[in-house]
């Protein structure tokens, strides 16, 4: 014969276990939110600095090529392409925007006009097996003053 106290103190246990269940579900998926969005952080710093790099690149003259591989080589830890990388001019004070082409040794954007250069990069979530998307897309503007 078994005691009362005995089966009391099985369903207590029972109890604790799915409160347990509820909230470690609770804390893991807070505790995933707050990594992903630490990352997320990190990569538009990185992606901000590549757009920094490229823009300071062809603000001093360099060829297309030499500021799209300048920002590629600043998103440090990114899987940035030259193609993540758009240079675009304009003459007369950003109204209008046109692609950044080369002549010469360098590129041709008129001195004193406007230099921006945009990256794009995918990041990939980490909770993507819980949440849907898969992916977030960051993006960074620079605009520099061609020197």
């Amino acid at each position: 014969m078994t005691r009362p106290g005995l089966r009391q103190r099985g369903r207590q246990r029972g109890a604790a276990l799915v409160e347990f269940a509820l909230v470690s579900s609770l804390l893991f998926l807070l505790l995933f939110g707050i990594i992903e969005m630490g990352l997320l952080f990190g990569d538009q710093a990185q992606v901000s600095q590549a757009a920094r790099a490229a823009s300071r690149s062809a603000a001093a003259g360099d060829l297309t090529a030499t500021a799209s591989s300048g920002g590629v080589n600043a998103g440090v830890g990114l899987k940035l392409s030259p193609a993540s990388v758009v240079l675009e001019k304009s003459a007369d004070g950003g109204t209008t925007w046109t692609a950044l082409g080369d002549v010469g040794g360098g590129n041709n954007a008129p001195t004193g006009g406007l230099i921006r250069a945009t990256v794009t990069y995918s990041h990939p979530l980490v909770t993507s097996l819980v949440f849907a998307g898969g992916a977030r897309t960051l993006t960074a503007r620079m605009v520099m003053r061609r020197e």
